[in-house]
């Protein structure tokens, strides 16, 4: 079931997954209609989706967005999968097409790719502005579960994963999406300016090194 959450974005899911399943985004842009990668099976989505538009992108913020499935949708809707050299890489078996350079670009315009390596090295996340307000996708790099902001990221990876944070607060986001299965209640949290400063504070406290 795909439901607009906000003007021109969607969030696919089912009501009732019969197990943990990632959250799967769509933003409709006036190129066209960009898919968050997921590793999902959206297959029986796929008329759904076609009905949103002419689909232009699938992009993957780390290797943990993409499986066979990720690699038929691509396929299916004859638009390559994008994401960092790093993560390409990775990603044994499968081809993604474009290569997103590990530095903040434009993806489209009002949609920004921003690097941040931590959760894993490649990671991406994405900034989409839109009616005057920032969405930031960021996979599953921080996820919000009950109220606060998990991370799961190696000791050696707690520096570059805090640089990481520190770049994330600088980008003023109205709304924060997480795909992760793990997010709960919800996988996207609105934030005031006192909650996002509180919000990156808390992340860059626990962690030091």
């Amino acid at each position: 079931m795909i439901t607009e959450i906000y003007p021109s974005l969607y969030l696919l899911r089912d009501a009732l997954p019969a197990e943990p399943a990632q959250f799967v985004y769509l933003l409709r842009h006036p190129a066209g209609v960009v898919i968050f990668g997921t590793k999902a099976d959206l297959s029986a989505h796929y008329a759904e989706i076609r009905a949103l538009g002419k689909i232009t992108h699938v992009l993957l913020g780390d290797r943990h967005h993409a499986t066979k499935y990720t690699a038929q949708l691509a396929a299916h809707f004859e638009v390559p999968m994008s994401a960092s050299q790093v993560e390409a890489s990775a990603l044994k078996g499968m081809t993604v097409g474009a290569i997103v350079p590990f530095r903040r670009t434009q993806i489209l315009p009002g949609l920004e790719a921003i690097p941040t390596p931590g959760h894993t090295p490649g990671a991406l996340s994405y900034l989409w502005t839109h009616g005057g307000r920032r969405f930031l996708f960021v996979g599953d790099t921080i996820v919000p579960v009950d109220g606060e902001w998990q991370y799961w990221v190696s000791k050696a990876n707690l520096s570059v994963m805090r640089e990481s944070m520190r770049l994330l607060a600088t980008l003023d986001a109205d709304v924060i999406l997480s795909n992760s299965f793990a997010a709960t209640p919800t996988a996207w949290v609105e934030v005031s300016p006192s909650a996002r400063v509180q919000l990156f504070a808390d992340l860059d406290r626990r962690l030091v090194p």
